[in-house]
This record gives structure tokens, C-alpha cells and sequence, in this order.
């Protein structure tokens, strides 16, 4: 079973690619989903509220992601506080859905949306994909979900890699800023190379 890492800043397309990924047969793990399950554990939650305080939570004690996204990405030293709580717990439950979908699965493809800074960062991944595209691309894209203002995508963007960043630590580079074929056999590509190797 191979595995690959899959990163992208915001708005990049990595879900798209990953649903290319499993439209070859590869299982696909999204961190985001991962994190969002986290967020509902009481030791997570906890830290949370001892880090950024109790006004990102609601009346039921849940996390409010919009008010944690707003008091974690204004700066990089909230969004590494962020990260320092979350990342041990998620990478916990990655790993557990690694293996479970490693028995189904002659690949799986975990989209990791944050904390790549080097391949050390993905050890457990055979390869390292980078999906890329133009920012204006992504801020379109990003802003079209309608759960973050301009303001609030534009301060993500800046906190995050480059692409020229992610593609200088990738195995691989996906370009998905143009038509959906061409990231289509650019996918192809990927996913045979590794699955080669």
C-alpha cells in the first residue's frame, strides 16, 4: 500500500484532486475532517478554551471553527498554538485511518492542510504531492465556500507556503489552476509513479 500526502494552500483544489485520486481507486483521508472530529474531544477542547478563551465556543460548549479560525490565523504564533494542540491528536487518528483503509486500498491519500513544512513533516507518506494554483484562483474559490470573508482568506493565504514553497519540498506537483483534463493526467501521472515505485 502506498500513501501519499497532499498539500495545498486554501482554495488550491486539493479535495478535487483527491476525489480525482479516488476516481483511480485510492482511498482518501481529509485532515480537515480529522480535525474537525478532534475538535469534539474534551482534551482538545479544553486546551482550546485554556489557549484562545471561552468566547470560541457556543452555549452547547462546542467549538465555534469561524471564531477559532478568526483568533488562531491573525497571527503565526496563534495559528503554531493551534497547531501545537491539534496536530498530536490528529495525526493519531490519521494514522489509526491509514490502516484501516490500507486493507481496502492499494493507495490512500491523506489531505493535509496544514503544518508541512519539510517531507520529515510526512514521514508516514511515501510521496509528497503539491497542488498548486494562481492566487486569485484560490481567493475565488476559497470565498465562494461562504464560511470566510475576503479579509479572513487573505490573512490564511499569507500565513501559508507558496506554492513555489510547497512545490520546492513536493515529490510532485499537481497544477490545478486551469481545466479540469489537464489536472485530470496530471493526477494520472502521480499516481502512477508512485504506485511504480
Amino acid at each position: 500500500m502506498k500513501t501519499i500526502a497532499l498539500v495545498g494552500g486554501i482554495g488550491s483544489g486539493k479535495s478535487t484532486i483527491a476525489h480525482m485520486f479516488a476516481e483511480l481507486g485510492a482511498g482518501i483521508i481529509n485532515l480537515d475532517d480529522v480535525g474537525h472530529f478532534v475538535l469534539t474531544t474534551p482534551g482538545v477542547k479544553y486546551d482550546i478554551a485554556r489557549t484562545f478563551g471561552a468566547n470560541v465556543f457556543d452555549e452547547r460548549g462546542e467549538v465555534v471553527r469561524s471564531r477559532l479560525a478568526a483568533a488562531a490565523f491573525d497571527t503565526p504564533e496563534h495559528t503554531e498554538w493551534l497547531n501545537a494542540i491539534t496536530h498530536p491528536v490528529i495525526m493519531q487518528e490519521c494514522r489509526r485511518r491509514i490502516g484501516e483503509l490500507g486493507q481496502l486500498h492499494d493507495m490512500v491519500v491523506v489531505e493535509v492542510t496544514t503544518g508541512v513544512e519539510s517531507k520529515r513533516d510526512v514521514r508516514w507518506a511515501d510521496a509528497l504531492v503539491a497542488v498548486v494554483a494562481p492566487a486569485c484562483v484560490r481567493m475565488e474559490r476559497a470565498c465562494a465556500r461562504g464560511d470566510q470573508s475576503t479579509v479572513d482568506v487573505s490573512r490564511r493565504i499569507a500565513l501559508q507556503k507558496t506554492d513555489a514553497q510547497l512545490a520546492a519540498i513536493a515529490d510532485f506537483t499537481i497544477d490545478n489552476g486551469s481545466d479540469l483534463e489537464s489536472a485530470q493526467a496530471e493526477v494520472k501521472r502521480v499516481y502512477d509513479a508512485v504506485m511504480a515505485q
